[in-house]
């Protein structure tokens, strides 16, 4: 494409990615210009691998020697040449404020000599009534005697009766490890909640939207059981005198001094456990198994796989992030229902898997409108409707 035919909005577009470029590079972008970056990487695979040849060491590099070169016109047709191949990626590390202004300008001639695709106007998301906020720290705890206790990040630090303690801006429950008299708490999160717990051997556990843990305010027996619902991430205090067990509807998951994720939503096909670091037994109907750290086990009714799966996106929701790869958009949608309280309405059949990192505390159109950046599958907010069309 010649350069008189470039239009002023695609001169704005190239500097516009340039600076954010620039900006990931000096790790100086804020959070909505990184979400910005993230959308026009998820526009394309060319895009996504343009990201990666210019976030890479070498190629950092090699660009500011020739940019320090005199012959730039003969730079100016290396680095199009050499930006058309692009090779594989590695991480990134700090770089220099002048290898980011190098680097910018690089981005831009690639993209001011190479044609853009165009964003159809279809990505937008049509919103009929007010936008929906994502999900925040929210839960209740139900106490042996029935009485329950709203729990938000509004609490100031409370401590009830020497049991426990609700740190409420950590949005964490803690219980008391020197308890000696046992009885059953169950803290629940609903829709577009999410929620820690430490229990009283000092374990951690995470629970997710739409889920519920049933546990003693003291482990006085032989074991240390608890029952499950949704999905939780543990982090498992070792005891080798006590194993720790937690009972799901299908399974029970037996642990040492581990960490794992556990989705077993009633609404899901299947239910998953991914061990992230340790060892765990499961046991189900039809049998066991052991799983080794960045395993899963894929459990439905009639079948038991073992995967080796993207741990990330297992458990991004811990992270605040909701992490996809390569993944179904009936399940993405399923993620985003419990989060955002949502119901899905799909107006056509639609079966593309899709791939993005997203964080979990933007509102839902603007979710939606970087999934729908891959111009496959379209979203109108109508509600607390989110229709899914092709």
């Amino acid at each position: 494409m010649e350069k008189g035919n470039r239009q002023p909005k695609d001169i704005k577009l190239a500097y516009r990615v340039a600076y954010l470029l620039a900006g990931y590079i000096k790790q100086t972008l804020s959070d909505e210009e990184l979400l910005e970056l993230e959308a026009w990487k998820s526009e394309s695979d060319h895009n996504r691998n343009l990201f990666s040849e210019l976030t890479d060491e070498n190629e950092i590099q090699q660009s500011l020697n020739e940019f320090s070169k005199p012959d730039t016109e003969g730079y100016l047709q290396k680095s199009k040449e050499h930006l058309s191949s692009l090779r594989r990626k590695r991480s990134i590390r700090i770089w220099s404020y002048a290898a980011a202004a190098c680097i910018a300008f690089i981005v831009f001639l690639f993209i001011y000599y190479t044609p853009f695709s165009k964003t159809n106007s279809a990505d937008l998301v049509e919103i009929n009534a007010k936008d929906i906020q994502p999900g925040t720290t929210y839960a209740t705890l139900t106490l042996a005697n029935g009485k329950i206790i709203v729990l938000d990040t509004s609490q100031t630090d409370t401590a009830k009766n020497g049991q426990f303690i609700i740190h409420g801006k950590k949005g964490e429950l803690e219980y008391n490890h020197s308890q000696t008299v046992s009885e059953y708490h169950t803290l629940t999160v609903p829709r577009k909640g999410v929620y820690k717990l430490v229990l009283p051997d000092g374990s951690r556990v995470w629970l997710n939207s739409e889920s519920s843990i049933q546990y003693p305010t003291a482990f006085t027996g032989t074991e240390r059981k608890v029952f499950v619902t949704g999905e939780t991430y543990f982090e498992v205090a070792p005891d080798k005198q006590k194993p720790f067990r937690v009972v799901a509807e299908k399974f029970v998951v037996e642990a040492l001094g581990t960490a794992f994720n556990i989705n077993t939503y009633l609404n899901e096909p299947t239910d998953l456990t991914t061990l992230v670091e340790g060892a765990v037994r499961l046991t189900f109907k039809k049998g066991s198994e052991i799983l080794k750290p960045g395993e899963q086990l894929k459990l439905s009714e009639n079948s038991v796989e073992i995967l080796n799966p993207d741990i990330g996106s297992a458990v991004a929701w811990k992270n605040d992030q909701f992490k996809f790869t390569n993944t179904p958009i009936d399940a993405i949608m399923r993620q985003v229902a419990r989060w955002y309280d949502a119901e899905i309405v799909y107006q056509d059949k639609v079966t593309v898997d899709l791939n993005a990192t997203i964080e979990r505390n933007v509102p839902l159109s603007k979710l939606l409108y970087l999934l729908s950046k891959t111009d496959e599958v379209h979203f109108k907010i109508d509600g607390k409707k989110i229709i899914v069309t092709k």
